[in-house]
C-alpha cells in the first residue's frame, strides 16, 4: 500500500501518468533491510520510477533499489 501511494504522488508530482509495480518488485522490495526513516523508501520509489519504462519489476529492484553495501 505505501508503495501505490509513493508512487501516486510521485508520478503527480513529475506530470507522468501513473505506474505499475508487479508483484515481483515487491517482494523483492520486502527483501531489502530498511535501516533509515520512511523517506529511505521514498527515494528507492522515486529512483524505480525515473529510471523504469512503465513498470517496476523484480530485475528493476534488484539493479536500482539495493543498497551497495548490504
Amino acid at each position: 500500500m505505501l508503495a501505490e501511494y509513493f508512487i501516486t504522488q510521485i508520478c503527480n508530482e513529475y506530470g507522468r501518468s501513473k505506474m505499475k509495480i508487479n508483484a515481483d518488485a515487491i517482494k523483492e522490495l520486502q527483501k531489502i533491510k530498511w535501516t533509515g526513516n520512511i523517506r529511505e523508501f521514498r527515494n528507492v520509489i522515486e529512483r524505480l520510477i525515473i529510471l523504469c519504462d512503465k513498470e517496476i519489476n523484480g530485475k528493476d529492484v534488484a539493479a536500482y533499489a539495493r543498497p551497495v553495501f548490504e
